[in-house]
């Protein structure tokens, strides 16, 4: 990772440098737009940020300059995982995959009782800038100060979703927008409020009124308000008829007794509740059908895909090929290790392209420069002058 305190001149060699110069975010058609790389090509790096790329053969170079040469590789720029829970990191490997959405639920809540193991929140934040991931959005709670450490010692820089998570809560005070458990850390660090916003687990986890008024400060504020909607079948029983296992696990712990049933599907509820327009992201997507598609897209919205969470959780595929054919700005995220297997955002592109045939410049749009809009981001997503000096190595079945 680049060290934004060595103001050296450092070169990066490649085969192919994949710059991303004047792409800007993508959707239906512009998605599929041929993507060009410059071959035999040099990436010009001063302390973390992108001097410029140009073909090896015209660089001159002062005696001494540091040379990388990654070989026969095409660089990108490094990834943007727009959805991730890196709290979670501890609990990899013993969550229960392929029984469903609320199973695995279960099986989470299990194990959300026990302390934060800084080791395992290291070890997930190293791997994933090691995979070339130059930024995540990540769903914070009372473990946001250790993630906020960890990410950043690895290298990432990382826009923090604060959760709202439970049934009745209190509505939020416009000077103090934040969640309970995230709000006394703020008050130790108030200059990591400018990283964060308050965010919505569910429709179906967090009070109507919070989510509504976490959306409002979201706009007021210029900061990207996120939410999952329509992850699962349960998700969808649960809204639409008050029934189903996820019903029967939250009612009377998460879930009021009393709690009104809206009779909806996911996104027709969030519409009411005017969740929906310019800067909400919201994630999954999974159960959304093709006029809902059209409805999301006509929104504003953005929407994030985790394409192995939802295998790996045996909760359905999202209809990606309407969703891109759309004009929804759609990204990529890993979900987290609770609900996959690593953090490696590409292996999202990898999936997509394999199971689905999704075209690679689409893909290669989706983990870059429309990540990066998604979280409201500028200087991620190229490799431009001025841009972060962040790089990953597209995967061989990527390759355009």
């Amino acid at each position: 990772m680049p060290d934004q305190h060595d103001d050296r001149l450092r070169v990066i060699r490649a085969r192919t440098i994949l710059d991303m110069l004047g792409e800007r975010p993508a959707t239906g058609r512009d998605l599929l737009r041929p993507l060009r790389g410059l071959d035999n090509a040099a990436l010009l790096v001063r302390g973390d940020l992108v001097l410029d790329v140009l073909p090896w053969k015209s660089v001159r170079l002062p005696a001494g300059t540091p040379v990388t040469d990654m070989g026969d590789v095409t660089l990108m720029p490094g990834c943007i995982n727009a959805h991730c829970h890196l709290q979670l990191s501890h609990t990899a490997g013993r969550t229960l995959f392929g029984a469903g959405f609320t199973a695995w639920l279960r099986s989470l809540i299990a194990l959300l009782r026990e302390p934060h193991d800084a080791t395992a929140l290291t070890r997930a934040c190293r791997d994933m800038a090691a995979a070339g991931t130059a930024h995540v959005g990540d769903y914070a709670g009372d473990g946001l100060l250790d993630v906020d450490a960890a990410a950043r010692a690895a290298g990432l820089s990382v826009s923090h979703f604060c959760e709202w998570f439970g049934g009745r809560a209190p509505f939020i005070d416009g000077e103090r927008p934040w969640p309970p458990r995230c709000r006394p850390l703020l008050e130790q660090r108030p200059g990591l409020a400018a990283r964060c916003a308050p965010a919505g687990h569910a429709l179906y986890s967090t009070d109507a009124r919070v989510l509504q008024d976490a959306r409002q400060w979201c706009r007021l504020h210029g900061r990207v308000f996120a939410l999952h909607l329509a992850e699962s079948e349960d998700e969808t029983r649960l809204l639409l008829h008050g029934e189903g296992p996820l019903w029967d696990c939250y009612r009377g712990m998460v879930l009021p007794e009393d709690w009104p049933v809206p009779h909806l599907r996911p996104l027709a509820y969030a519409r009411r509740l005017g969740l929906l327009g310019p800067g909400t992201l919201a994630v999954h997507g999974v159960q959304l059908e093709a006029a809902e598609v059209a409805d999301l897209a006509a929104s504003g919205s953005a929407l994030c895909l985790c394409p192995r969470s939802n295998a790996c959780l045996a909760v359905g595929t999202a209809p990606v090929p309407a969703l891109l054919a759309s004009d929804l700005l759609c990204c990529l995220g890993t979900d987290g290790l609770s609900s996959n297997t690593d953090l490696d955002v590409r292996q999202e592109a990898v999936f997509l392209r394999e199971k689905l045939d999704v075209a690679p410049q689409a893909l290669i749009r989706c983990l870059t420069v429309n990540g990066a809009a998604a979280l409201g981001l500028t200087g991620y997503g190229s490799l431009t002058p001025g841009s972060r000096a962040v790089t990953s190595v597209l995967p061989a079945s990527l390759s355009l």
